[in-house]
């Protein structure tokens, strides 16, 4: 089962450079399955990019997925007007969400493209659509058994719980604690998931303040429940618009003083279950890059990362992948990913012509998958898809900078 994050911004997009990092799209996740199941989480403006993705990789076939719906606030269902599969006959997509009291899925979706607020209406998408209402008990979607459990949020929102492919994926936006009956359900939900995506868009002082009511959660409630409910990996999700990236690096932080295995939900974001599966890293984009020649080696990496308080901080890892223009590589979980970090490797002779070579570079992440085991005496550890960057911060672009100090 693969996760694929398009949009994490909570309450209007804000494509904004001071939120560049995390990305200023609105929800939508994608998830794959291991038999090619699509499922599509949330039509925030991130389904927009999801939508050309797909063209691009289905070309003419036909695209076949399933929508699962939270709820229907503007911000999860403003990308539907955009997403380009819906205009093209062949394609098939249904969507589900749970029954609401006096809320018509159909009429919700298909609404806000009604006259005025739209130029042209449902009838321009040549895409067969299908709209399911669910009940309380689970489904059973291609093999994918799929659970969902009410949260506290005005007009009503809902978690889902996907177990496929040996992994538990849960995916719990927009609630706020301090409703018992909700407080539990969702505890339930979230017991022993690989990964938890959670509803963080607030700090906890904005919960005791002026924020309460509002239907909305923080770090500290997140890490309470991944300790409770033993939750392997807790992403932090529906970021707030005011919040930019370092702003969003302080929570992470503070956030894993409390739970150590906590990061921030980023666009381009992508995880790989269940835990220890690799997966093909897709480490450039673009035509030119794709050609490139990539080195399957495991050699030791040394990793440079700045602490909280802006001290260095070292560890040892390993690399498994290595291209011109990118890098896969293996580090202990504590290491801070979400920032460009520093690499440090010796490439043997066989592959420089030249010696055996120390590179020195700067690894901008470009998508993580947790992995366990994979290095010796280390608990949890993350394998890190990377963009290479000189040591100024731009791109890498030619093969001979790589190869600037001979260590013999």
């Amino acid at each position: 089962m693969k996760i694929r994050f398009w949009g994490v911004r909570g309450s209007t997009p804000t494509p904004e450079h001071r939120n560049s990092r995390y990305g200023g799209n609105t929800p939508c996740l994608e998830v794959r399955l291991a038999n090619g199941t699509l499922i599509v989480l949330d039509c925030g403006s991130g389904l927009r990019a999801l939508g050309k993705s797909l063209l691009r990789e289905f070309g003419e076939h036909p695209i076949h997925g399933y929508v699962f719906m939270t709820h229907f606030h503007w911000d999860h269902i403003q990308g539907i007007p955009f997403f380009l599969p819906f205009y093209r006959k062949g394609n098939v997509l249904l969507f589900h969400s749970v029954l609401r009291k006096g809320l018509e899925l159909k009429g919700a979706v298909e609404g806000q493209m009604v006259n005025p607020y739209f130029p042209v209406d449902m009838t321009a998408m040549g895409a067969a659509r299908h709209f399911f209402d669910l009940g309380e008990h689970p489904i059973n979607l291609n093999g994918a058994i799929i659970n969902s459990a009410p949260l506290n949020h005005p007009q009503e929102c809902v978690a889902y719980r996907i177990e496929a492919d040996g992994a538990v994926f849960v995916f719990a936006t927009d609630t706020e604690p301090g409703s018992p009956f909700h407080d539990r359900s969702l505890r339930d939900l979230a017991q022993g998931a690989d990964v938890l995506v959670y509803d963080a868009q607030y700090t906890p002082e904005q919960l005791l303040g002026d924020r309460k009511g509002w239907g909305h959660s923080s770090w500290l409630e997140g890490t309470r429940i991944a300790h409770e409910c033993g939750v392997k990996q807790l992403v932090l999700f529906h970021h707030d618009p005011d919040n930019d990236d370092a702003f969003m690096d302080g929570l992470v932080e503070k956030a894993r003083q409390e739970f150590p295995q906590v990061t921030g939900a980023a666009e381009g974001m992508e995880f790989v279950l269940p835990r220890g599966e690799m997966a093909q890293a897709k480490l450039a984009t673009g035509h030119d890059r794709r050609r490139e020649h990539r080195y399957r080696l495991e050699l030791p990496v040394r990793v440079a990362w700045r602490g909280p308080d802006g001290r260095k901080l070292e560890a040892q890892g390993l690399t498994q992948d290595v291209s011109r223009s990118g890098i896969y590589f293996i580090v202990p979980a504590e290491v801070r990913t979400d920032l460009p970090v520093e690499l440090d490797v010796i490439l043997p002779d066989e592959i420089t012509h030249r010696g055996d070579t120390a590179l020195e570079f700067i690894a901008q992440r470009v998508r993580q998958e947790l992995v366990n085991g994979a290095l010796s005496n280390h608990g949890p550890s993350v394998a890190v898809a990377a963009h290479l960057m000189a040591r100024g911060n731009e791109s890498v672009p030619q093969e001979a900078n790589w190869f600037s100090k001979s260590v013999n």
